[in-house]
Order: structure tokens, then C-alpha cells, then sequence
């Protein structure tokens, strides 16, 4: 599933128009971005997506079937309807979350892997909101999920990445740097792809309501990619395309200047 979805390129509109520009230094060697086309890869995250969903299996109830039969068949994609039904319906009677934690793991595995996006989004939707939050891992795939998604969806991708990050603790080492780094990222091409839809929602109908939500999203943008840039830059991750967007969303190189 590599090449699930295509690298998503968001376009910042500005005032002066959207056309690609790239960085150029000024007479002082600093670096100074006009606005345009920001092109931001998710390349990693959407390889992770998909190999983090093999180990997460965990014993469902065996009313619905044989468990050393269920847990196989949902990583390959191949449980039956009525297993399916089952699962449901025990989820719905079980009393204690961990129980509806571990039945939820087993659809979530079958609908991935069965390439069934809205079953396993809704799926996705209810462990997180009726189950079980805690788990930075289940947030940030979900989050990164959404952000695939249209402008519309950006609002609960960056809801899930804030809860991702409030949970961050749970990583460590490398992976900490690498997650929290990919979420701060994350936030800012959602708000951007959200600010980038209202220009346009505007062009076709200049209203003070679109407007205001606009320049709002574009503030939000601007504070977003300042976030990331500063993380870039204390983790030693290369703040290039961060400092791009920040500039783009402020409309000055000060904004976003180092502290």
C-alpha cells in the first residue's frame, strides 16, 4: 500500500496570486520566500500508516469464532460478514473498554487491510471517541488518515494530532523526534490545506462570512508552521520547507526569525 495516496501539494494563496516561487537570498545573505505553492511529502507517514497496523492485534472474545483463526483473517482482510457482525455487536455489549479496545484493534486490522477507508474510518472515529484516546499511536494514524482527506476534514485531523501530541510522552528515543516532528507538520499542511480551499471558496463568493474564516485559517497557518519550524529547528530536522510556509502564511521573513 505504499503508494496509497499521492504526495500532497498545497497551494498558499496570496494576495499578490498563487504561482510557484522559490527561496532567494538577499543582500544579506538571509533568506527571504514571496509566497506560492508549498509543496510539503508525507512520504514517510504514509509508509508508517500502513506498517503499524500489523501488530496491533489483540484476543477479541471468542463467542464470534476460533481467536487463533480471527486474528489472521483480519490481518489479511478476510473475516466474514457475520464474524464482522459478531465483533459488533459483542463491542457494543462489552462492558469493560479493554474488552472494546481489543475487538475494535481486530475490525480496525479488517477494514485496513480489505482497503475499506470509510469502514475503517468509522471505525477509527468511535475507538477514539467512545473507547480509548490514550494511545498516540492510534491518534497520530488517524490524524495522518484525515489530513489525506478534503479541506473539510482538516478541522479533526489537527483535534487528533493535539492529542497525539498530549500523549507524546509514550514515545521515545528516535521515534519521539520523529512523531512529534511528523505531527507539528502534520497540523500546519492541514491548516494550509484548509486556508488554501477558503481562498478559493472565496474568489467564487467574496462574503464577509468566507472571509473572516480565511483570514482566520490564514493566521492559524501562520502560527501552526512557526510551531514546526521551531520544533525543525531545536530537533535538527531541516526547517527549509517549515521557514517556507511560516513566511508564505506571514507575509514576513520577521515572523519567522529565530528567537
Amino acid at each position: 500500500m505504499q503508494n496509497r495516496w499521492p504526495t500532497i501539494v498545497a497551494c498558499a494563496v496570496l494576495a499578490l496570486g498563487c504561482g510557484k516561487k522559490t527561496p532567494v537570498a538577499s543582500s544579506d545573505g538571509q533568506v527571504e520566500f514571496t509566497g506560492g505553492f508549498i509543496e510539503i511529502s508525507l512520504d514517510d507517514e504514509e509508509e508508517d500508516l500502513d506498517q503499524m497496523f500489523g501488530s496491533e492485534l489483540m484476543m477479541a472474545t471468542a463467542k464470534c469464532g476460533d481467536l487463533v483463526k480471527l486474528e489472521p483473517s483480519a490481518m489479511m482482510g478476510k473475516l466474514k460478514d457475520g464474524e464482522i457482525r459478531c465483533l459488533d455487536t459483542q463491542l457494543r455489549d462489552a462492558e469493560r473498554q479493554t474488552v472494546k479496545d481489543k475487538i475494535s484493534r481486530v475490525l480496525l486490522a479488517d477494514a485496513w487491510a480489505k482497503g475499506d477507508e470509510h469502514r475503517w474510518e468509522g471505525i477509527a472515529r468511535r475507538h477514539l471517541e467512545q473507547i480509548d484516546r490514550s494511545d498516540p499511536d492510534m491518534c497520530y494514524k488517524f490524524s495522518l488518515y484525515l489530513s489525506k482527506g478534503p479541506a473539510e476534514k482538516m478541522d479533526e485531523a489537527m483535534k487528533w494530532a493535539d492529542v497525539a501530541l498530549e500523549n507524546r510522552s509514550r514515545w521515545s528515543g528516535d521515534l519521539h523526534v520523529k512523531r512529534v516532528y511528523s505531527l507539528y507538520r502534520l497540523k500546519a499542511m492541514a491548516a494550509q490545506k484548509k486556508w488554501t480551499y477558503l481562498e478559493e471558496e472565496y474568489v467564487k463568493d467574496p462574503s464577509e462570512e468566507i472571509l473572516s474564516t480565511k483570514d482566520e485559517t490564514r493566521n492559524q497557518t501562520k502560527t501552526l508552521s512557526r510551531e514546526w519550524l521551531e520544533y525543525a529547528r531545536s530537533s535538527g530536522k531541516d526547517p527549509t520547507v517549515a521557514l517556507q510556509l511560516c513566511i508564505s502564511a506571514a507575509g514576513t521573513a520577521e515572523f519567522c526569525d529565530e528567537s
